[in-house]
């Protein structure tokens, strides 16, 4: 008889102290919100592309990239891409930002985009221009200027071929000579 008294004012007490101690706070999860938010983020990194017999042909650097979330877009600065045409050809293209689309392998340059073609000492700036690295071309819409050995060439558009060195001006395409 003794033991059930004891476990009644046991059990008792244990109630008693259940229901005065404080409510505990639960955890939700955070309101969703139409922010768009950083997926990824990289300082300072290399892409080096391989060709099918395992030789380095393109490389692209970047100052800084930015996956945002929802999104197969990677925003770029600071942008420097080299590659390889036909005999050798190297190719050194710049731009202060971009947009790097992974899923087709495509880059978008702009603000202040240069193209030095080192063979022939050729150069190249638009303020645009998409690159399209699976082809090894490019073109653009906006204003270019291709300078060269004795001669200074604009046009309102523009095709380029990395493989066969060819670049193409179109529209408005004037030429004087130094």
């Amino acid at each position: 008889m003794k033991l059930l008294i004891i476990a009644i004012l046991a059990a008792s007490a244990g109630i008693a102290l259940w229901q005065s101690a404080p409510p505990m706070d639960t955890f939700s999860p955070s309101p969703e919100t139409d922010d768009v938010v950083i997926a990824s983020y990289l300082k300072a990194g290399t892409r080096t592309f391989f060709s099918a017999e395992g030789d380095r042909s393109d490389v692209l650097e970047i100052g800084s990239a930015t996956r945002w979330s929802d999104s197969d877009e990677v925003s770029l600065s600071e942008i420097r891409y080299r590659s390889r045409g036909d005999k050798d050809t190297a190719w050194d293209i710049t731009a202060s930002a971009g947009t790097f689309f992974e899923d087709i392998n495509e880059l978008v340059l702009q603000n202040g985009v240069k193209v030095i073609e080192t063979e022939r000492q050729a150069t190249m700036t638009t303020e645009v221009m998409r690159l399209f690295m699976d082809q090894k071309r490019a073109s653009g819409d906006e204003e270019v200027l291709l300078t060269g050995r004795g001669s200074r060439t604009t046009g309102s558009s523009f095709e380029l071929d990395l493989q066969t060195n060819t670049a193409t001006l179109k529209g408005d395409v004037v030429t004087q000579y130094e």
